[in-house]
């Protein structure tokens, strides 16, 4: 009859093996992901165009509290490039104009009307805003309670981009959505003349609008 095979036995003093690691996607790793990801901020960052790169980096740093991060200079020292951090993470990069031989234009030079709107979470709104007055920038609306739940403040910088820093103060309110205060009203009819008799009568003119009220 066979012997009875027994498993080795640990040596006395050895560290008892260490059990496996845990497949992707656990708790732990799924923190870890969260951990990763709120360091490295927003995975779409707002490349801008502006007119003097050490000017936007001197107002950012001084109206919203911008720190400055990595940098990109020319042989002669003008700066090419800019990265930008706010709350630990980057916020937004920039290049003065034709810096990489285009053609886009800061909004300010082009005339043109800003597109979009940087929005920002803000704790502190109203000191922010009067941060900004101070650095030059133009408030485009003070600071103001909304009605989704949200104090903001709308400032615009000296290449026109439009910034709106919002600090959360409740909840999605639908009864405080402002109503339209009057409705359209028809336009006066015009006075209607008397022809002469011996004036020959006018062609009406043709006209392209065609609406109601």
């Amino acid at each position: 009859m066979a012997s009875e095979q027994r498993l080795p036995q640990r040596p006395r003093g050895a560290a008892a093996p260490r059990p496996a690691k845990r497949a992707l996607g656990s708790k732990a790793e799924t923190a870890r992901k969260r951990k990763t990801a709120k360091k490295c901020g927003s995975p779409v960052i707002p490349y801008l165009t502006v007119r003097d790169a050490t000017a936007s980096l001197a107002f950012y740093e001084q109206a919203f509290g911008f720190k400055s991060g990595e940098t990109l200079c020319l042989p002669d020292g003008g700066l090419i490039q800019v990265v930008m951090h706010h709350a630990g993470a980057v916020a937004v990069k920039f290049s003065p104009e034709g810096a990489w031989s285009g053609s886009m234009k800061a909004p300010a030079t082009s005339g043109a009307e800003n597109p979009i709107v940087l929005y920002v979470p803000c704790r502190k709104v109203d000191d922010l805003t009067e941060r900004a007055r101070t650095a030059g920038a133009n408030i485009a609306s003070e600071p103001e309670d909304m009605f989704w739940g949200e104090r903001v403040a709308r400032i615009v910088d000296p290449d026109g981009y439009v910034w709106c820093f919002a600090a959360k103060r409740g909840k999605f309110d639908p009864r405080k959505i402002p109503r339209v205060a009057e409705e359209i009203q028809p336009p006066e009819p015009e006075a209607q003349h008397t022809q002469p008799a011996d004036m020959e009568p006018q062609q009406a003119q043709s006209s392209d609008l065609d609406f109601e009220f």
